[in-house]
């Protein structure tokens, strides 16, 4: 098409591929800005080993993944090798749901794919968070599965997303190649070395749970005393104490004894892991405080977290407190009130104790089913710093 015309579409034609590895909501945003501007994109559901074509339109009328598969309307469908091998700018937003101990194996797979069909001159763009010096084993095992060199056949850029956004652009490579595709697909273009781009995300997200540790230790103080929390306090919920708890034990695992950082980072980690055991002490002092029968007892954790972001911590947490809690209680059950075809349950010969894991999960279940809620025997908690009990 010549210079200064455009499609009837109004899009922008551009003979670049771009593949998104991994189906997760952060995954679809990228593609779905890139598609929209005319870029054939591609995702590819790590999962299932298959690859579609997210065309302008249907990323035009679906906002979110979620939709998008509620839907299923149909699309093109590609396979791996091609996805990858074509494209120019490959995004690397996998959805991780292994244990810890098993996260960086899972990554380490991923990659396997990535790097067996990536072409030269190609870009990787990696936006899971690493600790520091992390971007050097990757970029090892990429150039060993590619039999590239980084900078010279391929480039590599870490970018983490932060709550489901970028923050930082590091590499070490010349992008003027890639530099539109950056941009359309909402990347800042402020680019720092890749060591720099590491130690400025160690440094958000230790200062980060630094400011959330320390209110949690003053909200359980005051909890103990008897004390109300001021309500900064109470607008934070456990699912914000680990919406990037992955990154933070990236970081301290990174860390070297000795180093300030590390006494930082790890202080926030313990003080923020103890919540689960706080939150399960709260409730069991609910459950005495009302006199409740265990055996007669149902407790339900609600979320409404999305559930196919990159980073599961939000599920693992949920999970753990599901486990703490049957040490104690038999029935126990954790519903995400935005998946499709959630209804509440009626359990009218039990008594409920509902668990709130968000502030926007309170809400929305409150005003959503409020006579339902009033037609049960319910009690209810805000799983918030100081744990409250809703009258």
């Amino acid at each position: 098409m010549p210079k200064g015309r455009e499609d009837p579409a109004g899009l922008a034609k551009s003979q670049d591929s771009v593949a998104v590895y991994g189906q997760s909501s952060e995954g679809y945003l990228i593609a779905a800005k890139l598609a929209t501007k005319g870029y054939k994109t591609s995702i590819i559901d790590e999962n299932l080993g298959t690859s579609m074509e997210l065309r302008p339109d249907i990323a035009a009328d679906y906002k979110d993944l979620s939709s998008l598969l509620a839907d299923e309307p149909a699309l093109p469908m590609l396979s791996v090798k091609d996805s990858i091998s074509a494209a120019k700018v490959i995004f690397f937003t996998p959805k991780l749901r292994r244990r810890d101990d098993d996260i960086l194996a899972e990554v380490r797979s991923r990659l396997v794919e990535v790097s067996r069909y990536a072409s030269s001159g190609s870009l990787i763009v990696f936006c899971l968070p690493l600790g520091t010096g992390g971007a050097n084993e990757i970029i090892s095992r990429l150039e060993h599965g590619m039999g590239l060199i980084c900078g010279k056949d391929f480039s590599f850029a870490y970018s983490p997303l932060e709550l489901g956004r970028p923050q930082l652009f590091g590499c070490e490579s010349a992008l003027s190649a890639f530099e539109q595709i950056i941009e359309g697909s909402g990347f800042s273009m402020e680019v720092f070395g890749l060591s720099k781009a590491e130690l400025i995300h160690a440094q958000r997200i230790v200062s980060r749970y630094s400011l959330l540790s320390s209110c949690f230790e003053v909200a359980k103080r005051l909890t103990h005393m008897g004390q109300e929390s001021p309500r900064e306090y109470k607008q934070i919920f456990a699912e914000d104490l680990t919406s990037s708890f992955l990154d933070l034990k990236a970081v301290v695992n990174s860390l070297e004894a000795g180093d300030p950082l590390l006494y930082l980072g790890s202080g926030a980690l313990k003080s923020v892991e103890s919540y689960s055991r706080f939150l399960v002490d709260r409730i069991r002092e609910l459950v005495r405080q009302k006199d409740l029968k265990a055996a007669r007892l149902k407790i339900i954790l609600f979320t409404d977290a999305d559930p196919y972001e990159m980073r599961g911590d939000k599920i693992k947490m949920a999970e753990d407190l599901a486990n703490r809690l049957r040490d104690f209680f038999s029935d126990i059950e954790y519903m995400n009130i935005m998946r499709e075809g959630f209804t509440f349950p009626m359990n009218i010969d039990r008594t409920n104790l509902l668990v709130f894991l968000s502030g926007s999960c309170e809400q929305k279940l409150t005003q959503l089913y409020e006579e339902q809620i009033a037609m049960t025997k319910s009690h209810m908690i805000r799983a918030n710093l100081p744990v409250e009990f809703v009258n």
